[in-house]
């Protein structure tokens, strides 16, 4: 099978956090594992390069501000399936890809699932029309083709 690819960006993003969480449940579901983890974060001064999102998690529960920040998992052979997210302090970019298609796209799902929630985007269907309420009513009560607020009677027939 030919490897699978998937990229996506979202404007206007600002949660970091929210960043590692995606990253730990594309570790987590994927499997990706044995993991390989790297995370680079540009700030005013100098580019740090992290081996692990706890290391991350704590820069950022420090008050770390960067400028950007990727974040790279994969298992360990890297073409079978790998996550980067990429942010750039006003977007955010989540590409996916990998030859083992099932460990992949669970990586990317559930990375994905923990961004759209941020956006409180939690179904991809459509909901359900409500119910119409008049055309309940009128079957219950047994009246069809009548007009709200005329008088039963042939047409033409006067009214008093």
């Amino acid at each position: 099978m030919d490897s699978f690819a998937l990229s996506e960006r979202w404007n206007g993003w600002s949660r970091l956090d929210t960043m590692v969480a995606a990253a730990r449940a594309a570790v987590t579901t994927g499997p990706l594992d044995p993991l390989v983890c790297e995370v680079t974060i540009e700030g005013d001064e100098q580019t740090v390069t992290l081996d692990g999102l706890d290391a991350l998690e704590a820069l950022l529960g420090a008050g770390e501000d960067p400028l950007s920040l990727d974040i790279y998992v994969a298992h360990a052979v890297e073409d079978e399936a790998s996550l980067m997210l990429v942010y750039n302090g006003r977007w955010l970019q989540i590409n996916g890809s990998g030859s083992d298609w099932t460990r992949a796209r669970q990586a990317y799902d559930a990375a994905y699932v923990e961004l759209a929630l941020v956006y409180g985007i939690t179904t991809f269907k459509l909901p359900e029309l409500p119910a119409d309420t008049v055309a309940q009513t009128r079957r219950r009560i047994g009246v069809k083709d009548q007009d709200p607020g005329r008088e039963p009677g042939p047409p033409g027939a006067a009214r008093r």
